[in-house]
């Protein structure tokens, strides 16, 4: 019971960010080849038009105890 309550408040960082949709999915298909788990969180701001809108920005987080492993990993 304490491993599944510890697993669900686990504290999770950002450890890239990034408006460039092809970065993203390099630095995420590495954390998949190292068997890191991650989540994507998306931001996106809009303008007062369709002109105007701004792109999407792209954080993905690991876990805390992943922190150091996942930077060796991203800066290879």
């Amino acid at each position: 019971m304490n491993r599944l309550f510890s697993n669900l408040f686990q504290e999770w960082i950002i450890v890239f960010s990034t408006k460039h949709i092809g970065d993203y999915y390099h630095v995420k298909s590495k954390l998949g080849r190292n068997n890191i788990d991650y989540y994507t969180e998306t931001v996106t701001f809009k303008g007062n038009s369709r002109r105007y809108t701004h792109p999407t920005t792209y954080h993905l987080k690991v876990r805390e105890k992943d922190r150091q492993k996942t930077s060796d990993i991203i800066h290879l």
